[in-house]
């Protein structure tokens, strides 16, 4: 029964240490994960969470203002100007986190897939070797089709949230189903992960194949190390969610120490997404070894023929 609940571990294990097999690849990658990790909350206190409290006093002026008045003309100017502004830096931020969450996926999980399988590449030659259609076409097809998908879930959450508390609140039977729908977007969320990995280690698995894949690994396969791996990824981001509650709260005494707090926020995040990175991928080659299946790189030296790893 104690070597049953150990190999449990094993695989979270590999992935805390897989990184240090490779620090020169996995040092700028996880940079890289801290800096799109510090981004968004940085640009909402620095300009977003400033454009809309002018914006709002700007409203409440404009309630005690005589409309006839080139008071209340500057004040509607301003307003639009703000407006205006407030919907450039919210759709180029969004654009660019898009951008960024793609590429953050494909890197990190090629780096993770690569060096479990003995590789040991410098970033810049996982990039060339990425510049390669068929090396980058699975992610990219997967992690499209997660974000799609995701983005879906969560507008039908919010629409039938939304029609819940209109109609009979949470405390119901249909508030009990949107819970139980919004803990299977969570799962899928973490499937999703596994995704990605399937869709690196094996380039002719992707989109939904390779979600479909993952499924069936989590639920049929490898179910006790599945269940590990979505608590992992549930509760370590749940850990850091007060660091962040602290350093937004800062920001409206002092800008500086609540960017300074972001930083450190950002940091934890980086490398709590790095090791649920690694610990998917170490998660998924040993579920496939675990039916026979050998797996050893996305890069041509061995793939999973389609007839064995239809999993």
């Amino acid at each position: 029964m104690a070597a049953k609940a150990t190999s449990c571990f094993t695989f979270l294990k590999e992935a805390l240490v897989l990184p240090t097999q490779n620090p020169k690849l996995f040092a700028p990658i996880f940079i890289l994960l801290a800096v799109i990790a510090f981004l968004v909350p940085a640009v909402n206190v620095v300009f977003i969470q400033p454009l809309t409290a002018e914006m709002l006093r700007h409203l409440a002026e404009m309630q005690t203002t005589d409309p006839s008045t080139a008071e209340f003309a500057r004040l509607l100017q301003e307003i639009r100007q703000e407006t205006r502004e407030l919907v450039i830096i919210t759709v180029a931020l969004t654009v660019v986190t898009l951008v960024l969450v793609f590429a953050k996926q494909i890197l990190s999980f090629s780096a993770a897939c690569t060096t479990y399988s003995g590789d040991r590449y410098t970033l810049a030659e996982l990039l060339r070797r990425l510049t390669k259609w068929g090396n980058l076409r699975g992610p990219l097809v997967t992690v499209g089709v997660v974000t799609a998908l995701q983005l879906t879930f969560m507008v039908l959450l919010g629409v039938y949230l939304s029609s819940v508390m209109r109609h009979s609140g949470l405390l119901s039977v249909q508030g009990a189903l949107f819970v139980l729908a919004f803990l299977a977007f969570i799962y899928f969320g973490v499937v999703a992960v596994v995704g990605v990995a399937v869709s690196v280690a094996d380039e002719g698995c992707r989109g939904v194949r390779a979600l479909g894949r993952a499924w069936r690994l989590m639920t049929r396969v490898s179910r006790k190390e599945g269940a590990l791996l979505a608590a992992v990824m549930v509760l370590l981001p749940t850990v850091l969610s007060p660091v962040s509650a602290l350093a937004l709260a800062y920001a409206k005494k002092s800008m500086a120490v609540g960017l300074c707090l972001l930083a450190v926020q950002a940091l934890l995040s980086g490398a709590v997404e790095l090791f649920y990175i690694a610990a998917a991928t170490v998660y998924y080659y040993k579920a496939m070894e675990s039916k026979g299946v050998m797996v050893l790189a996305f890069d041509g030296y061995a793939k999973i023929p389609s007839r064995e790893a239809n999993v």
